[in-house]
């Protein structure tokens, strides 16, 4: 699992997600991006829960589908996604807890949207309110207005929280934060454009450990471990 903290707003989008991926036994394996950039759809595409669903979907909709934008896309997401999930074993369905998320900007309503499909409620289309979301939840209070800043210390905030927890109830994270911003530049005398920035504002105090402990989770190094 990994955390994602995201605001959708009317003229914005602004995420942040950390990068370390963990095995089944809850051991740091490796690092890796976790939010995807598509700029032909305008979007960002990211999600939480199983990585390689996640992964599917991304390699899917980059291999085989045509839309103008995360709306029409919208169409056919849902169909398209339960088809890969019944295309897994009856073990990995049982296993498999996803939640896809697709933020990007509508021309026809010249504003920002999101959707999420969520392997729970069967995909089906969630239209996203405008706001801030918080994927683990935490019980503190800080607030998410500057960017990336405030996103990370959030980050930090559920990191120490989520350290507190037996493994088999804890979100791992750890890496590094990396920020993910979509604007709209509406220049005068230029058409309009979606300006995408990404940024890796922030790494964990034990990001060194980390990469060990993933070296040491391969099966070529498995004397590390002893």
């Amino acid at each position: 699992m990994t955390v994602i903290n995201f605001a959708l707003l009317p003229d914005g989008v602004f995420v942040v997600a950390d990068t370390l991926v963990t095995n089944h036994m809850f051991e740091p394996s490796f690092f890796t991006s976790k939010v995807h950039v598509v700029p032909h759809l305008n979007a960002l595409v990211c999600g939480t829960g199983d990585l390689g669903f996640i992964l599917d979907w991304s390699r899917y909709l980059l291999g085989a589908m045509l839309a103008v934008d995360v709306t029409h896309l919208d169409e056919f997401a849902q169909d398209s996604m339960r088809s890969l999930h019944a295309g897994r074993t009856a073990a990995e369905r049982d296993a498999l807890t996803s939640t896809i998320y697709h933020l990007g900007f509508n021309e026809q309503e010249d504003r920002f949207v999101g959707f999420a499909y969520r392997s729970t409620a069967d995909f089906a289309s969630e239209r996203l309110d405008y706001g801030v979301r918080t994927k683990p939840g935490y019980s503190g209070e800080l607030p998410m207005e500057r960017f990336p800043d405030d996103f990370v210390e959030v980050c930090r905030a559920q990191r120490a929280e989520q350290d507190r927890l037996p493994p088999d109830e804890r979100v791992f994270i750890g890496g590094h934060v990396v920020a993910y911003m979509m604007q709209v530049d509406r220049t005068d005398g230029r058409s309009l454009s979606v300006v995408t920035t990404v940024t890796r504002p922030f790494e964990f105090e034990d990001l060194d450990k980390a990469y060990y402990d993933c070296t040491a989770s391969l099966a070529a190094n498995a004397h590390l471990r002893d």
